[in-house]
């Protein structure tokens, strides 16, 4: 066989391979495909959500078998990312990147924001970034409208971070249209616009993006742009809280317990305050506290309502830390400590809460007299 022949033969081989990979479906893209990324094949799981044991081997197998493909080298990078050999990852979204994979340039770009497995270098993220953002790539080009919106890496320009959310939120980025909602309520970057807010807050919410449902329903609660609506209020909080929204739990909660917009529920009140609680919510905390404390809803139990306010005060939230105060200087759930009590009130005075300073001024009053004896 003459030696062009041969060539082209090969040559026809490789990319009748390459064709084949990038219309087959391996157990790499079941397991590790992104479900962001527009060349993904497979329906695509979030990152956090990757098993690395089921992943872990039908990646690395899928990219013996399809060396050329940049899909499966990207996922196979998701793999050693999530699996924690960032150098790997990082070498295996450089290969893919490197053609021009917008996936995999973002990725590379996160890995260099963070120094994760190569050195840190934030111009080498925007570099990225926007190599993957000018191909159209919507988290990338949120990506870098964060980065402008808060000057990293690029001089701070908010007119610039809302063309780029813009951008993304055309695509139906569900986070660039939550995000540009905010821009136009504040007037950030672009003219102030509260219809426009809550047109791109319901694009967001209609996609179930559950911080931009939250919004709504803050929105409705209180007339920001639109007629008050309590009823639309709480449809959009209960959406929220469904996916697990601690922001609209805690405010399903503090609707129940007033009768705002649905008929006063402790019970039920109780129950959202808890689902908010137990993701780390201060305020829902320091609510269950309160409620525990007073028996609404529930048995009242000081120790409980201790064990809740220190949750929340350990968060750095005053009125629990004022309660706390309270609960040391009287003894209730807690042994009566006056020393104690000084210390969370003058946390709490620190933090502006002015009945927590009257406390703290007559407990160290006491306290310099009784030293004084």
């Amino acid at each position: 066989m003459p030696p062009w022949l041969a060539f082209f033969s090969m040559l026809q081989l490789v990319l009748s391979i390459n064709a084949f990979a990038q219309d087959v479906i391996t157990d790499c893209d079941k397991y590790a495909a992104d479900a962001l990324d527009p060349q993904r094949n497979a329906t695509g799981v979030n990152f956090r959500n990757l098993n690395v044991l089921e992943a872990y081997p039908a990646c690395e197998d899928a990219v013996r078998k399809y060396p050329s493909s940049m899909r499966l080298a990207y996922q196979l990078g998701r793999i050693y990312e999530k699996a924690n050999k960032l150098t790997n990852a990082a070498q295996q979204y450089r290969r893919a990147a490197d053609q021009n994979y917008a996936a995999a340039q973002l990725a590379l770009g996160l890995l260099y924001a963070r120094g994760a497995g190569i050195p840190r270098d934030i111009q080498q993220y925007i570099s990225w970034a926007r190599k993957a953002a000018d191909q159209g790539y919507a988290a990338a080009q949120d990506a870098l409208g964060y980065a402008y919106l808060d000057g990293q890496g690029v001089p701070t320009d908010v007119r610039e971070a809302a063309t780029w959310f813009r951008k993304a939120a055309e695509q139906g980025y569900a986070s660039a249209q939550y995000k540009l909602g905010f821009m136009y309520q504040s007037g950030d970057g672009v003219a102030k616009d509260d219809f426009q807010a809550v047109a791109w807050f319901r694009k967001a919410a209609d996609q179930g993006y559950s911080p931009a449902q939250d919004r709504l329903g803050f929105i409705y609660l209180n007339g920001v742009g639109v007629p008050t609506d309590a009823a639309q209020a709480v449809a959009w909080f209960r959406k929220a809280a469904d996916l697990g929204n601690a922001s609209s739990q805690y405010r399903l909660g503090f609707l129940y317990q007033n009768g705002e917009g649905v008929p006063q529920d402790d019970q039920l009140a109780l129950m959202w305050y808890r689902k908010a609680g137990d993701q780390g919510y201060p305020l829902a905390q320091y609510s269950l506290g309160v409620m525990y404390a007073n028996g609404m809803g529930v048995a009242q139990d000081d120790q409980q309502a201790v064990a809740w306010y220190r949750k929340a005060a350990d968060q750095g939230l005053a009125d629990a830390r004022y309660s706390l105060g309270l609960a040391y200087e009287n003894g209730r759930g807690v042994p009566q400590d006056n020393a104690q009590a000084i210390a969370w009130f003058r946390k709490a005075a620190d933090q502006g809460v002015k009945a927590a300073r009257t406390k703290l001024d007559d407990l160290e009053s006491l306290q310099n007299a009784q030293e004084r004896r």
